[in-house]
């Protein structure tokens, strides 16, 4: 017997492929293909139905229909509103009052369902001619004064399609016979109150439905817990331990022997939701509105004993407030004083120091439960366990190799405390097993470099880099720079060996040097080597965080959204960040560096933690660059001699605390002759590989007459190399876009280029 259901499917091209139940929404996956995303749906969705559950609701319409409408929202950000467009799916069902009503134009009347599933948000409607304010007054509700990086996030503009998926179960009783056996067993739950559905969502049906983690090698902690929550003077609970330690997975566990208690035992029929600070403030525009929503939460759960889990401090405490200071963790701290509800909390070391200087009496008012990393022996046991979890799930077989090779990387390359991200890595790679349904370490290498970008050679123990090959690479790229690209290369063999210190930037440098000479090309090259894009380059120009207060704007306000650096990390840990110009910045920022280059790491200003492990950190600054000339000559001097001299000119302007976080300054010399027309040439031979010549087949030449000549006019000791572009374009690729142009119908297949007696480039 099989039952129908509607998919909500978004394509991410290169990415993978995100789906959920349109009427179940919680029911989701994200999977490289749809075809994966369907299996992992049906997995889940068939568990449901064969306990019984599902049948009796309806999950599908054969007249659903979708649209595209086009609106535009109004987005907060720096207390200013901005217009955002956006164009979403509409989802719709009903509201036909007959075939012939149809074809004769008339308005279709009659209850409408309305659904908008990237929003999230769905209605009622009587009138079909009202369809379209009707989901601007939906949308503009819901995303009222919503910050810019939300709307950024829905302003997708990818496929988006609704499709059906039968899931076939086999049920040996009728629903109703089913769940009458059920009742007879065990006492069935009331539906969720009110106050607790409309803003969190309950862990225990999520457990029954196989979506929860397991916490393996953790029955202390989870005991602990279960001792807490269960007492009969019941304490709430703050797990403090750094990110992905597995303080969710504590939850998740907790619930999941919940579930398998029998009658008589202390977890027997507790029930566990969960929510956020920004759940709880969803839609509450009004004043008074928050406060009423958690005062009936807090009744809900004090009828019901229930236990709420909430996954971040920080962003609790930071909601709210306004001109009465009273906010979401002071409204509930009587509450929590008198026993009346048990909250579980999680929090990172540095969320509770700040929470210590604002919100005291709250924090005593919990129970402080430390979760540690866990030792080799025990992360090796734990990545084992689930591992043959996922293997069931994904239907694979792990070989021994590849649950070290996932251990290895993860450990390497800082991916979070062991197991999870070895987890991850190995639910990665089972989407491609072979042909035989086996995941090995070539595998798990190949799901590693496709998720982060990495190359092979760099990653894989069994292929050999090349030190000299690697070097003349980017001495190719960088030209002149010897120093430089030493840099580059060592950082790289640094990182292939496994030497470099998990617990910071994999790189922090600052480099030194005149402008246009090479530091930002060295940048590019090495985001394009490290991660095989250069749009892996987050770069920021000092110059514009230079007032007081700047800093904010790079890791958010406190409460607020989130800031640009802060954002750009937490979305891509893999890249390469470039300050440019970092002696203009503001002080602020400074002292915001040196929690980066020191330990790694970045909390913003939502209160949550921004890894930096993965990310090379690079400073430019022109310090010392005036002064260079006359101190070390033409020619830059001995590399020594310019090492001090940049040096003392950094040490003369940064604090100590910032330059010993660095790993190197890296001094750039001025451009010699000999280097600015190998710029030149490179530049030219690049502008003359476009696409509008080799789509014509024209081929051009040139000889060292046009090389020096751009070298002369393109080159200005102000400004470095750069000009050079620009002189290419002026006094090469216009005359030669003029040129083809004059001679369309037949272009000749090849062109000379040469300086003439007027000193021009002249094309023959």
């Amino acid at each position: 017997m099989d039952k129908n259901f509607h998919l909500f499917v978004r394509r991410y091209p290169g990415v993978g492929v995100a789906a959920h139940v349109l009427t179940h929404p919680h029911l989701a996956s994200f999977a490289a293909d749809l075809n994966t995303a369907r299996l992992d749906l049906a997995e889940v969705l068939g568990r449901l139905l064969r306990r019984g559950e599902l049948w009796d609701e309806v999950t599908h319409w054969e007249d659903l229909r979708q649209r595209r409408m086009a609106l535009t929202v109004r987005a907060l950000q720096h207390g200013r509103l901005l217009p955002v467009p956006l164009r979403l799916t509409v989802v719709t069902h009903g509201g036909r009052s007959g075939t012939k009503a149809a074809r004769k134009g008339d308005a279709a009347k009659g209850p409408l369902r309305v659904w908008v599933p990237r929003v999230n948000v769905e209605g009622m409607l009587q009138d079909l001619a009202d369809l379209e304010p009707y989901v601007e007054e939906l949308v503009r509700y819901e995303l009222h004064l919503a910050p810019l990086e939300r709307l950024h996030g829905l302003a997708y503009v990818g496929e988006e399609s609704v499709e059906t998926l039968s899931v076939p179960a086999r049920v040996k009783q009728t629903p109703r016979a089913r769940a009458a056996g059920e009742d007879a067993k065990q006492p069935k739950r009331p539906p969720p109150p009110e106050g607790l559905a409309e803003a969190s969502r309950c862990l225990n049906e999520e457990a029954r439905a196989g979506l929860l983690e397991r916490a393996w090698e953790r029955d202390a902690e989870v005991g602990r817990l279960a001792e807490a929550v269960t007492a009969s003077t019941r304490a709430s609970v703050l797990l403090v331990g750094p990110p992905s330690v597995g303080k969710t997975a504590l939850v998740h566990e907790l619930v999941q022997r919940a579930e398998a208690a029998s009658q008589g035992h202390p977890l027997h029929g507790l029930e566990v939701y969960s929510t956020s600070g920004g759940r709880i403030m969803a839609g509450m525009r009004y004043l008074g509105q928050w406060q009423e929503r958690v005062q009936r939460m807090v009744e809900a759960l004090r009828v019901r004993r229930a236990v709420l889990h909430l996954d971040s401090l920080s962003e609790l405490l930071s909601l709210g407030g306004g001109d009465t200071g009273l906010d979401v963790a002071r409204h509930l701290l009587p509450a929590l004083e008198g026993g009346e509800v048990a909250l579980v909390l999680e929090a990172t070391p540095e969320d509770v120091a700040r929470a210590e200087r604002t919100h005291g009496a709250f924090l005593q008012a919990l129970r402080h439960m430390s979760v540690a990393p866990l030792a080799p022996v025990a992360a090796r046991a734990a990545l084992q366990q689930a591992s043959q979890r996922v293997a069931r799930a994904r239907k694979v077989r792990f070989t021994p190799e590849a649950l070290d090779r996932a251990a290895e990387l993860t450990e390497r390359f800082g991916e979070g405390p062991p197991p999870g991200g070895a987890v991850a890595l190995l639910r990665a790679a089972s989407t491609q097993p072979s042909a035989a349904g086996e995941v090995d370490a070539a595998g798990v290498t190949q799901a590693f470099c496709t998720r982060t970008g990495y190359p092979r050679e760099l990653v894989d123990t069994s292929i050999r880099l090349d030190p000299e090959a690697l070097l003349r690479r980017f001495r190719e790229r960088i030209v002149g720079q010897e120093e430089a690209t030493l840099l580059l290369r060592n950082l790289i063999v640094t990182l292939k060996t496994g030497l470099a210190d998990p617990s910071r930037p994999l790189g922090a440098f600052l480099l030194l040097g005149p402008t246009g000479v090479g530091k930002t090309e060295s940048a590019l090259a090495l985001a394009e080597y490290l991660f095989g894009d250069t749009a892996r380059l987050a770069r920021f120009d000092m110059a514009e965080y230079a007032a007081p207060g700047s800093a904010a704007r790079l890791v958010g306000e406190v409460g607020g959204q989130q800031g640009g650096l802060a954002r750009r990390v937490r979305e891509q840990p893999f890249g390469v960040v470039l300050l440019d110009e970092v002696e203009k910045a503001d002080a602020g920022v400074h002292d915001l560096l040196l929690q980066v280059l020191g330990e790694g790491r970045l909390t913003d200003g939502t209160g949550r933690t921004v890894s930096f492990r993965n990310t090379v950190v690079l400073l430019t600054s022109n310090l010392g660059a005036d002064s260079a000339g006359r101190s070390l000559g033409f020619g830059g001097g001995t590399v020594r001699d310019m090492e001090q001299h940049y040096l003392g000119a950094a040490t003369a302007f940064f604090r100590p605390e910032l330059l010993n976080r660095l790993d190197q300054v890296v001094p750039y010399r001025s451009l010699t002759p000999e280097v600015i027309r190998a710029l030149a040439r490179r530049t030219l031979e690049a502008a003359l590989t476009r696409e509008g010549l080799t789509r014509r087949g024209v081929k051009v030449s040139f000889g060292e007459d046009v090389v020096e000549h751009l070298a002369r006019t393109g080159f200005d000791a102000r400004y470095g190399a750069r000009p050079l572009k620009r002189a290419v374009e002026q006094h090469v690729v216009t005359p030669l876009a003029q040129w083809l142009a004059a001679h369309a119908s037949a272009p000749p297949a090849r062109v000379l280029l040469r300086v003439g007696a007027d000193g021009r480039v002249e094309l023959a």
